[in-house]
């Protein structure tokens, strides 16, 4: 039995047949490998003796690289060999088998130094051979077999399997190297174990090591001391970036793909986080110029080198939108592992309108769609979470992309060995995010993690109206006692009210990385960018300095050969002084995808009130009103306050009329009661986050911590289920922890 067998051959040429992309996809790779002749394996060797020298001569990176190349060598016998699967050609065998010897000339397989006896050299280097000799071991005399079977087992599997999984001899723990190394390093034993097969002694134990050892990975449930958080969330989402868990299961998937095959068992396919995974991808990425792109928070890394997982995820759990996900990325399948995971009898399918909004607790994201299935529309996105390893210093930091036009940007990330990656990229300064007299988050975090995280604590999702509450204190509790961002889209706006106060005065400075040009002036930043418009109102502070600071936008991936340029950029600092430590930043965007703009904002605001009022086309307006005593500073006394006709002890609230001045729609957040002209319309003893629409009978959305009695105006005929307060003529209603909805005509 061999990875790819003669099930999988079959399967493939039927593809070829039947479906153009995979024919096209094979055709490429065919004519790639017609160029692998025995003059190209000498230039390899020449190459590898070459780049040995200067190992020998200078050290340091020049190891890394040999590392890079050999592994990348590696990949190509692996590519080979599935070629002579197809064409059983014997000169292609040959070919494959002095390619695999080459590369077994390397002393050992590990790059990356310290006290390491395996890195993720060894692991891919050792997967990719293994599987190469696997696919040609049938034309390979017993001398080969045994001195490539001698290099795995001593150069790969040995130092894989002392290093993670050895009882007295691993170097780490799940809480030291729990996150992507450590799927690719044991999946990757893993499958070279399987390829060595019942040759080698205590076969069954080393792979009953390998697969239980992947199981408490996928379970791993974090570490107090250590600042490790688990490795999946309930949504799926992994606490590295979206790009790094397809790093961490693409040897998994192979493997488990083997693993079930030898021994009938699917018990790593029942493993419950995998079904989630895909909405997980879904979610986090957007669509631009007719692509779909990722997310630029942290680390983004390469997502074509391991896009088979998608292909495996969407023949397991025949997801015909993770198809089309792979060929939004990809016109055809490539490599040897796209091509084998290709799935059979499975349509393409629209990737579903994402939900508007979509909130992925684990790792922290809270994402806002209008428009879903168009790049016209409105896309914001905000992480909190943890900062370490590839998740940036930018708790907090935000993106905005709307009609058509990428507006409010990450600064991306460069190669790793690079000094602007921990000069710049991966701290605060380079992300949309708030400091004090120029400090974020703290630079050793990156490395000793965070104890404290972010959170998305409450949302509120209804058709016309989101909230976001995005709770960054945790990770700059050594500059604030308050760090919160309040998100509210409502139709063609979104507002952003930031909550602040500091653990000693100083100016708080509020950062804006943008694309395209940018002006600033009079309370106003306008970003343009290809024809189309973001206008930026910040009117509270009232107080505040516009600072042009020089940064640098994303660098490029290794593979480009252009990883020694970092495009500068410029970004906006707005700086303001504290008073008496606190301020609140209430900023208004004005969506070029969102259809018509206002045609005036104006302040309110009185002793205990800031707000804005934004006046529609129509004629209608809405207030929107943030309660100053409502931010922590009174103690022992509600927030009682009003404003505009308006009366809550809300932090924030909203209330949109027609042009008649009736109210068409309110909204409350922290909040025990609303009343509007008097009229009481919304009352709890929990504070509470609620949407009430009247548009159409009333429409209540609420988001409680706990179950609540809420009273309610309601004017319509007498509903089931529902007690009427005689002292009030408010309707009660018991309504449930999280979020509900509920409708009355």
């Amino acid at each position: 039995m061999s990875f790819y067998d003669s099930a999988s051959l079959k399967k493939l040429s039927r593809l070829i047949q039947t479906q153009p992309e995979v024919s096209r996809g094979w055709n490429c790779m065919a004519a790639a490998m017609g160029y692998i002749n025995p003059a190209y394996l000498e230039e390899v060797k020449q190459q590898l003796e070459q780049m040995r020298d200067r190992v020998r001569e200078f050290g340091g990176n020049k190891r890394f690289t040999l590392g890079n190349y050999v592994r990348e060598k590696a990949k190509e016998a692996h590519t080979l060999a599935f070629y002579y699967h197809m064409k059983k050609n014997p000169e292609t065998a040959e070919l494959v088998k002095e390619l695999i010897l080459l590369l077994c000339e390397e002393e050992a397989w590990v790059y990356q130094g310290g006290r390491r006896n395996s890195d993720l050299w060894t692991a891919d280097i050792g997967f990719q051979l293994a599987v190469a000799y696997d696919t040609v071991r049938e034309a390979l005399d017993s001398t080969t077999r045994d001195m490539v079977e001698n290099h795995l087992y001593q150069k790969a599997f040995l130092p894989l399997y002392e290093d993670w999984l050895h009882p007295v001899k691993k170097l780490h723990a799940l809480d030291t190297m729990g996150h992507n190394w450590w799927s690719v390093c044991v999946a990757g034993a893993g499958m070279i174990m399987l390829v060595l097969g019942q040759r080698v002694k205590d076969y069954s134990h080393y792979l009953h090591a390998v697969v239980e050892g992947l199981r408490e990975w996928f379970d791993y449930p974090g570490n107090v001391l250590q600042n490790k958080k688990a490795n999946f969330g309930t949504d799926g989402d992994y606490i590295e970036t979206m790009s790094y868990l397809d790093y961490a299961l693409a040897s998994f998937v192979a493997f488990e793909a083997y693993y079930r095959r030898q021994t009938g068992s699917n018990e790593l396919l029942q493993l419950p986080v995998l079904e989630h995974i895909p909405n997980a991808y879904l979610r986090t990425v957007y669509r631009m110029d007719g692509r779909l792109h990722s997310f630029g928070f942290g680390d983004v890394g390469d997502r074509y080198s391991h896009s088979h997982v998608w292909l495996m995820l969407a023949d397991h759990f025949r997801r015909g939108d993770m198809l089309t996900f792979f060929h939004a990325w990809k016109e055809e399948p490539v490599s040897p592992l796209e091509l084998y995971f290709y799935p059979e009898q499975l349509e393409r399918e629209p990737i579903p309108a994402k939900p508007e909004l979509a909130v992925l607790h684990h790792s922290g994201y809270a994402v806002i769609r209008s428009d879903a299935d168009t790049e016209e529309g409105t896309v914001f996105a905000i992480k909190t979470g943890e900062s370490w390893n590839h998740n940036h210093l930018d708790v907090g930091s935000f993106l905005l992309f709307s009609g058509g036009r990428e507006f409010i940007i990450d600064s991306g990330y460069c190669v790793y060995s690079k000094p602007l990656y921990n000069a710049y990229y991966r701290q605060s300064h380079a992300h949309n995010v708030i400091l004090l007299d120029g400090a974020g988050q703290p630079p050793d975090m990156i490395e000793f993690g965070t104890k404290f995280q972010g959170e998305i604590p409450v949302h509120l999702d209804t058709p016309n109206y989101k909230y976001v509450l995005a709770d960054c204190t945790g990770p700059y509790m050594h500059l604030y006692h308050r760090f919160y961002r309040h998100i509210i889209m409502l139709d063609s706006l979104l507002v952003m009210v930031d909550d602040l106060f500091a653990n000693r005065d100083g100016a708080f400075e509020w950062l804006l990385h943008y694309d395209g040009e940018a002006d600033a002036s009079e309370g106003t930043i306008t970003i343009c960018n290809e024809g189309k418009e973001l206008r930026i109102s910040q009117l509270y502070p009232e107080t505040k300095e516009y600072i042009l600071e020089k940064g640098f936008k994303s660098s490029f991936h290794r593979s480009t050969g252009r990883e020694d340029e970092f495009p500068e950029a410029s970004y906006l600092k707005i700086r303001t002084e504290s008073e008496g430590r606190r301020t609140k930043y209430i900023t208004l965007f004005e969506l070029p995808g969102g259809g018509d703009r206002p045609l005036s904002i104006s302040k309110l605001q009185n002793e205990q009130f800031q707000g804005l009022r934004f006046i529609e086309p129509s004629g209608g307006y809405t207030d929107l009103l943030c309660n100053l005593h409502a931010d922590g500073r009174v103690m022992h006394d509600n927030s009682h306050g009003g404003l505009a006709g308006i009366e809550t002890d809300a932090f924030l609230c909203t209330v949109q009329y027609d042009t008649e001045g009736n109210v068409e729609r309110v909204s409350m957040h922290n909040g025990s009661y609303l009343r509007v002209g008097g009229s009481c319309l919304f009352s709890s003893l929990l504070k509470s986050d609620v949407l009430i629409d009247y548009s159409s009978g009333l429409d209540c959305w609420t988001s409680l911590s706990a179950d609540a009695w809420c009273s309610f105006a309601y004017s319509g005929a007498a509903p089931d289920g529902l007690m009427l307060d005689p002292t009030t003529n408010l309707w009660r209603k018991k309504l449930e922890k999280g979020n509900r909805h509920f409708h009355l005509m």
